[in-house]
This record gives structure tokens, C-alpha cells and sequence, in this order.
């Protein structure tokens, strides 16, 4: 569409998303020379980065109309970064919304309408002079990523429009460029049609959020690059078909091609005639051998002058659909696979080399060999380290409509976007058109997806339709045909998200067509991640089950200035904004700042081959067996020392060598415990029957079903104990604790005092007949000082029931922490441990004082934690955390899973349930010398 007049009307028109913008094209860079490309340093491109004035309005009438002219008045602008997100520079709102779309309840709209007293726009103006480098040649500007719709002018001539915030919109300069001094003008609308096929999950943004830069097309120049590789079924051969689009000056012209391998040696060297180049001995291109293969174009001009050089690496690979089941290079192949968005919680989705990097560095580490880019199209540089480390991608196109046809969890698609509605379908392929277009190239790219949460339709199909002609080569994702299975063919795959492992195998069993994966699974929301072995067996068992891509990556939360002054991390609702999802935006296997959650070892364990769990396991075995023998022995040679008892009106005293105890009479437990002058109990200890309720015991329920234990918890009081004296030898001390909110319940701690100078506490519970579940059984005391550090023998890391095969078996140390998950929760758990020892030290950081804990016989768990469950109950924040000066020192014998199917319905697996009629015990003993 050639124009040279905007017009606001096409904020709110499907069909208008594309003005006097240049055709897509592949991501490939032009150098003017061979040593530039070596170098890779381009005097073709000239980065438009920086400081850029600004003026931010809160609705089109209000915004600067005419600040494109050139002579504007700009002394009311004041300045921006780009790239960068308006609302993280100081203007306009910040809003995390998952389904429901941002206006919700404040304006009463339906596709493609927008409220036009609510729909912000940023006035952006930078000036430059053309570099010497791209002087007299045509120039071309490239927005590679804009939130969402962009008018833009050039010294006051309009240049164009763009929708599509996550794939490039390049205009040609050339005609409206002058000597000197230039101005580029961008208005950038927040909302428009746009904004209701861009409904994902995340912060809602606006703005030049990626790169700008000018390039120039010299005389002769490579517009557009597919370099077709393939291998061969011996995979030995590989095929290559390079095809190339000329621009300019092109009678005459001619593209060579020097093809070679890691060590320089030339494959191919010749011309690119377009037609299909066989190449024998290459080395198959996989996530164990991600091989690359160097390719560089040079484009000549009718007299054999250099005009540009193109280098791009590839790799030879065959990816197919054998029997349905997906195979790569004739093997099946399995995605241990993950999630990304863009994140950085300083930048939001303006992210640099160095978080991509970094998050490479996490793949490579945890044995993660698959992304699918959730969803939109990434930066170009995400691809590129994706094809050198061999992460197998799904590349998904920017589109998601989810709040058109998902209403609080009910399918209702009466007015679903884009549907198939003509109006709505060339938007929609051509989203798809130029993601194919721009990463066609890259190897690493095994599927096309057509998006994300958009029911399903004719549209959609039409997107298919297009990969498939396009690409045959690669297979074509999309899960939302498992809602409306008319449109079954939109998908070669069967993808699902969230499913149970059970209804997979059901799945797997019926003899399916299709082979299957989970898109999304294991919503690692705050303490997750349970239950992953579940899904790893399907794989084992199953060769159509083919893996999933876990939710998510990284935590969605922003760096901010809460009320106090203090930096914290905030999610959805800190911003002052509503609608809003609050902390569902946290479902990362690392924390917003890019530090791994303690559940990684899972992943990496479950994601590493069978071998290497099985070499793993095998360790642990041997290493469980180089420690209970040894503590066992140790016990067995402890001196024993005659006890002293004394006994009072409101405590029972026992002494020994080195220690001191009062049993309470009133407190329902030991009041103190001496142990070489020092005091370690703040209070009586408690039976433990609560944790603080995790995002996932909350979303499925049982924070509610169960709650009942957490008043007991707090609120249950024994008895007066009953004492058995076995002077010098043992002294029992017996304490009943009625857990007042469940009727019939009781729980009783027994501490038996043994002349080998050790405390064995024991606590049981009484199972009753329809009590409800328990979040775990053991015992609780707070330190009186605080503990510097624990040291134990055991698991490594936080373990769970339903998540410790990840962990090494050994000694460990930590300092006392809260987990930082967005909202605090229970954390800190290290399950199957023989002993653990709390410490005291000094400023030095010496060790001044110990208490020793030791499994009788069978491991117990434990955490040391600077707050009380009650206490992580009632915060919303880490911040918010008092701190006490004691640290919470919980033993369980017993303890429910976390789980991870999801975060918003589903409980943990039966297995790591405690059934409230069942009995539970935890035995161990306190070392008192």
C-alpha cells in the first residue's frame, strides 16, 4: 500500500498493518569487504541507538500532531533511551495482565476497537548525519522491534506505518534524506487493532524497544538470502540450494559462494546458480554436535567490483515426521525443552547480548536442549547462539488473542480473534511471513508455530497453509486446536499444556497420528517443579511422546522503589495498576535476576541421558550407605555419663556432662536447652503440622482445604507431660498436644534424655477418620540466637518428596535464607538427611557454638529458616519479612510434595500426599556433647 498521507483510522483497521513497509527478508548482514565480515564490523549499517528527545500523551488528541514537521517546536520534549520501554523511563503505566485484556472494565470494547481517551502514544524524534559508509547508495532504516504500531517520518515527509511488535519494520529513506543534518520522527500508538492479537502473558509495554539502525544498498545488493541445507538419508551428503535476491543494478551482477568447515577447508567455491549443491562427508548438525559450516556470499557488479559480502553459518540436518514420530537426522528426537521470554528486570524486554549469553550459559549447564520462543520472535542474536549450541527451536509467531475467547477459564469464542474472519486473516500470515522470512536460515529453527492461546480458525489454518508451502522442510506447532479439533490440520503435533501424565499415556495408548508434546508444562510458579519424573518416563516408555518445553524461564518482575525506599522486586499490582495477575508473571527455573531456583538440579538431573541419572543414582546410593554406617558407628561409640535430675514445681531439670535441660511443666515442651553455656531455645518446641502454603498449594486448593492445621499449628497446647525417670541411665518426658481445630486429632512429642549425651525426640501423630490433608508432620523450635550457617549430611540443595532425584548426596552448607520467590512460601526443605548441625559464629565468622542433629535410624528432613511458617503466611513481599534475630528450625517426618502439573487447579501427585487418617512419626536425636 503506497501512500503518502496517515491517517489515525488505521489504529482500528485489521486490514491496514503495512505501510510503504519494505518486504521481510532474512536477518543476514552485508559487509562492504572480506575483511569487514572478518572483522564483523559493517560500514553499511549506522546505529540509531541513544539518547532520542521525547513526549509522552495519554491518549491520540492529546499527543504533539504535528511534531513530525521540521519546523516544530520540540522545547516541551523532554528525553528517552532507545532502545527501551516508555513505562520503564518515567512515563505512562506499568500493567502485568496474563488473560484479560488491559482495558478490561474500564471501556466496553470488541475487536478491533480501541478506547481513544485511554490509548497512550509516544512523539520520538532523533537527528542524524548519513556515515560516510552509506553516502550515495540507497538507505533503508530498520525498527527491529516497536510496541505496537509506529507512524514515521523522515525531514517531515511521511514514510510509512507498521503493526507487529516483534518482528522488524524497514522503510527506504533514500528520497526523503538531505546534506547534513536529518530528522527521523516516530510516533508510536500503544494501542490499535494490534493490541487484541497481542494478549500474552507478560508486562504490557509500549515503545522502540530493540535496535534502530540505517543500512545501505550499495549499486548491487543481496536483498534477501535462503541457504537451503539438508542432509542426505546416509547422513553423510549434504544438499545445498542457495537462493538469492538481487536489488539495484543487477544485469551483469554475480554471487559467489565459498563454503567451508570449521578448519578452513572449502566445500563448495564457485558460483550460485540456484541450483541444489551436493556435498559429501559433512557432519550432521544435533544438540551433541552442533556443527556449523561457514558460508560467504560475495556480490560483484557487471565489472567484477566487490559490492558486498554476506557470511552467514549453517548446518546440515534432516528433520521429518517418520511414522509419526518426529525424528532429526533419522533419530528420534526428544525436547528437554524450556520456555523464554525476553526478560531483564531492570529493562523488561529490551534485553542485551548479555542476558542472552547468560541465559545460553544456564541451557548449556542443566542439560536444556530445546527453546520455544513464547511468544513472539526473538532478537536475531538468540538464534544465532541457538545454532551454535544446538537448542532445537520452536519459533512461534507473534500472535496470542487469549482474552477473546477464554473468559474466567470457560471457552467462549463468540467474538475469538482473528477466527475466521477475513478481515483478520492477511495480518495474521503475514506476522507468520515475516518471522519465516527473517529466520528461514537458521538451523536451529526445527518448527513453525503460528502462535499462542488463539482458539483456532480459517485464519490460523492460513498460517499453516503458508509454512507448509513455504518450508516443507520443517513441520508447522499449534496447541490451540486441542479446543476446537475442526481445525485439527493446523498442527502436524499434538501439543497440549498443563496435561496430566495420565491422560498423555491415554493419549499415547489410542494409537495416535500424531506424536505428542507439551508446549508448556511443569509451571514452575514460586516452589515448584514436583513431580517431573512423571513426564520423563512417558518418554522412556512412549517413542511418540516427545518431550514438553517447561513454563518458564525466567521470573517476570521489574526493579523498582517500593513506598519505604527500599529496591525491590515487584510484580503485578506494585505498579499501582489494575487490571492486573500480581505474581503469576513469576514461573521461572531462574529468578528475575537470573540466579537458578533451588529446583534446577531437577531439571538438570531429569534432562540429562539415562546414563548419566543412572551414574548419578548410583553415587548417591554408595555415598548414603561412606555416611549411615559411619553415624551408626559413631553413636554406638559416644561414652556414656551418668544423668542428674531435679525436680521442681514447675520444671523437671536433668544435667549431664556439659548440658542442661528444663522440661516445662506449663510450656508443653523443654524451656531450655544448654549445651556448653550456650542457650539454644527461644521457646518450647511445637509439633509441626503447617508449612506456609506454596503458589501451588494455593492454586489447587489445599491452602483452603486444609487450613485447619494451620490454626493448629499455632494454637494447640499441651497438657501437664508425663515423666518417667530412669536414673542415672534415661528420662522420658511425654507431652499431648489436642490439635484444636481438627477434632480427635493429637500429636505427641516424647523426649527421652540418654546418659550418652544426646536428646531423642520422637513425635507421632494420631491419624483421624476425615481429617483433612496435612502440608506436613515433625516438630519446630526457634533458635534464641540466630543460626550463621547449617552444615548437613545429606541431599543437596531444597529437596522434596516429589523433587530431590536432582540432588547429590553429601555434605552440604548454606546460611539461613528465605528462598526470594515473589511471594514468600514455604522453601528450604533438605529431605533424606542423616544429620545436620546449626552454628553459631562470630563477627570473624568463627564457630562459637554447635547444635548437632542426628537421624535414629531413618533420614529425617529439616530446615533452618530466619522466619516462622506463620510468619511467611502473612507477607505478600520478601521485604516484608520481620526479622527477629532467631531462626525457625523445623524436622519432619513426613512432608507433602510441592507438585508442578500447574498452578491453578491441579494437586500434587497422589503419591506425595499425607492422608490425614494415616499415622506419621519422625524420630531424632539432639547431641548434647
Amino acid at each position: 500500500m503506497k501512500t503518502t498521507k496517515p491517517e489515525l483510522s488505521w489504529l482500528t483497521d485489521p486490514q491496514v498493518f503495512a505501510v510503504n513497509r519494505l518486504a521481510a527478508h532474512s536477518d543476514h548482514i552485508c559487509y562492504r569487504t572480506a575483511a569487514e565480515a572478518a572483522a564483523r564490523r559493517t560500514s553499511l549499517r549506522q546505529s540509531l541507538d541513544g539518547e532520542w528527545r521525547f513526549c509522552w500523551s495519554p491518549n491520540p488528541a492529546a499527543r504533539p500532531a504535528d511534531f513530525w514537521r521540521p519546523d516544530a517546536d520540540l522545547s516541551a520534549f523532554g528525553t528517552i533511551q532507545v532502545p527501551g520501554h516508555i513505562e520503564l523511563q518515567g512515563y505512562g503505566e506499568l500493567q502485568y495482565t496474563n488473560t484479560l485484556y488491559p482495558w478490561d472494565g474500564r471501556a466496553a470494547l470488541r475487536p478491533p476497537q480501541i478506547d481513544w481517551d485511554n490509548a497512550p502514544v509516544g512523539s520520538y524524534v532523533t537527528e542524524f548525519t548519513v556515515d560516510e559508509g552509506l553516502r550515495g547508495q540507497r538507505v533503508c532504516v530498520s525498527f527491529q522491534g516497536v510496541e505496537q504500531a509506529m507512524y514515521l517520518w523522515c525531514n517531515g515527509v511521511f514514510v510509512g506505518y507498521a503493526e507487529d511488535s516483534f518482528t522488524p519494520s524497514e522503510f527506504d529513506l533514500t528520497d526523503c534524506l538531505q546534506e547534513g543534518t536529518n530528522r527521523l520522527c516516530v510516533e508510536v500508538h500503544k494501542r490499535c487493532s494490534a493490541s487484541w492479537i497481542e494478549d500474552q502473558d507478560f508486562f504490557r509495554f509500549s515503545g522502540i524497544f530493540r535496535p534502530v539502525y540505517l543500512y545501505a544498498k550499495p549499486k548491487v545488493h543481496l536483498a534477501d538470502l535462503w541457504l537451503q541445507a539438508g542432509l542426505e538419508q546416509d547422513n553423510l551428503t549434504g544438499t545445498l540450494t542457495p537462493r538469492v535476491q538481487l536489488e539495484g543494478e543487477t544485469e551483469g551482477a554475480r554471487v559467489t559462494l565459498r563454503l567451508t568447515d570449521s578448519e578452513g577447508y572449502a566445500l563448495y567455491e564457485g558460483p550460485v546458480t540456484g541450483d541444489t549443491l551436493e556435498l559429501q562427508g559433512v557432519q550432521p548438525w544435533s544438540h551433541a554436535t552442533p556443527t556449523l559450516y561457514h558460508a560467504e556470499l560475495t556480490v560483484t557488479d557487471r565489472e567484477g567490483t566487490v559490492q558486498e559480502v554476506v557470511p552467514y553459518d549453517i548446518g546440515f540436518r534432516r528433520f521429518e515426521m517418520v511414522d509419526g514420530v518426529m525424528c532429526l537426522n533419522g533419530e528420534r528426537v526428544v525436547f528437554n525443552g524450556v520456555n523464554r521470554h525476553e526478560w531483564n528486570a531492570e529493562r523488561g524486554r529490551a534485553i542485551g547480548p548479555e542476558d542472552m549469553d547468560a541465559a545460553m550459559e544456564v541451557f548449556r549447564r542443566n542439560n536444556i536442549n530445546a527453546v520455544r520462543t513464547c511468544h513472539y520472535p526473538n532478537q536475531s542474536r538468540w538464534y544465532d547462539l541457538c545454532d551454535r549450541n544446538g537448542i532445537y527451536m520452536i519459533d512461534e509467531t507473534n500472535l496470542e488473542s487469549h482474552g477473546s475467547w477464554q473468559k474466567l477459564g470457560a471457552v467462549e469464542p463468540s467474538w475469538n480473534v482473528p477466527g475466521s474472519l477475513p478481515e483478520w486473516k492477511d495480518c495474521v500470515v503475514d506476522r507468520a511471513r515475516s518471522m519465516f522470512e527473517r529466520d528461514k536460515n537458521h538451523t536451529a529453527v526445527l518448527i513453525w508455530s503460528c502462535g499462542n492461546e488463539s482458539y483456532a480458525g480459517e485464519d490460523i489454518l492460513a498460517m499453516t497453509e503458508f509454512f507448509h508451502q513455504q518450508d516443507p522442510g520443517r513441520l508447522v506447532h499449534y496447541e490451540g486446536v486441542f479446543h476446537n479439533r475442526d481445525f485439527d490440520a493446523i498442527s502436524d503435533m499434538e501439543s497440549r499444556m498443563y496435561e496430566k501424565p495420565w491422560n498423555i499415556r491415554d493419549y499415547l495408548e489410542s494409537k495416535p497420528a500424531k506424536p505428542f508434546i507439551l508446549c508448556e508444562y511443569m509451571h514452575d510458579m514460586g516452589n515448584s517443579l514436583g513431580g517431573m519424573e512423571s513426564y520423563i518416563r512417558l518418554a522412556e516408555k512412549y517413542p511418540q511422546y516427545q518431550g514438553g518445553f517447561i513454563w518458564d524461564y525466567m521470573d517476570q518482575a521489574l526493579w523498582h522503589t517500593d513506598a519505604l525506599g527500599r529496591r525491590v522486586l515487584g510484580y503485578g499490582g506494585d505498579f499501582g495498576e489494575r487490571t492486573t495477575d500480581y505474581n503469576f508473571s513469576g514461573n521461572g527455573i531462574v529468578y528475575a535476576d537470573g540466579a537458578e531456583k533451588p529446583a534446577m538440579q531437577e531439571v538438570r538431573y531429569w534432562y540429562a541421558d539415562a546414563a548419566d541419572r543412572a551414574a548419578q543414582d548410583a553415587r548417591n546410593d554408595a555415598a548414603a550407605k561412606a555416611a549411615d554406617t559411619a553415624l551408626a558407628a559413631s553413636w554406638e561409640a559416644r561414652a556414656r555419663q551418668p544423668l542428674t535430675v531435679t525436680e521442681g514445681d514447675g520444671n523437671l531439670g536433668v544435667k549431664g556432662d556439659g548440658f542442661e535441660i528444663l522440661f516445662s511443666y506449663t510450656e508443653g515442651g523443654p524451656s531450655s536447652l544448654r549445651i556448653g553455656g550456650t542457650e539454644w531455645l527461644w521457646r518450647a518446641p511445637r509439633p509441626a503440622v503447617w508449612r506456609a502454603a506454596t503458589d501451588n498449594d494455593r492454586g489447587c486448593g489445599f491452602a483452603q482445604r486444609s487450613g485447619a492445621w494451620l490454626a493448629a499449628d499455632a494454637l494447640s497446647k499441651a497438657g501437664q507431660p508425663e515423666v518417667v525417670v530412669e536414673a542415672p541411665d534415661r528420662v522420658t518426658v511425654e507431652y499431648r498436644f489436642p490439635l484444636v481445630s481438627v477434632p480427635g486429632a493429637e500429636a505427641v512429642l516424647r523426649y527421652t534424655v540418654l546418659d550418652q549425651g544426646a536428646l531423642e525426640v520422637e513425635a507421632v501423630y494420631h491419624g483421624v477418620e476425615g481429617a483433612p490433608e496435612l502440608p506436613c508432620f515433625g516438630v519446630r523450635f526457634q533458635t534464641a540466637a540466630p543460626v550463621a550457617a547449617t552444615r548437613w549430611t545429606g541431599l543437596s540443595g531444597e529437596t522434596y518428596p516429589d523433587r530431590y532425584k536432582g540432588a547429590d548426596f553429601g555434605c552440604f552448607e548454606e546460611v539461613p535464607h528465605i528462598e526470594p520467590h515473589l511471594v514468600p512460601q514455604e522453601c528450604g526443605l533438605h529431605w533424606q538427611t542423616r544429620q545436620a548441625v546449626l552454628q553459631q559464629r562470630d563477627a570473624r565468622g568463627r564457630t562459637t557454638a554447635s547444635l548437632t542433629l542426628q537421624s535414629c535410624g531413618e533420614p529425617f528432613a529439616f530446615s533452618a529458616l530466619p522466619n516462622t511458617a506463620e510468619e511467611l503466611e502473612a507477607a505478600q513481599h520478601p521485604c516484608e519479612l520481620p526479622v527477629t534475630g532467631r531462626t525457625a528450625v523445623t524436622v519432619l517426618g513426613a512432608s507433602r510434595g510441592v507438585g508442578g502439573i500447574d498452578s491453578w487447579g491441579t494437586d500434587v501427585e497422589e503419591a506425595y500426599r499425607l492422608d490425614g487418617s494415616r499415622e506419621y512419626t519422625v524420630q531424632f536425636r539432639i547431641l548434647l556433647r
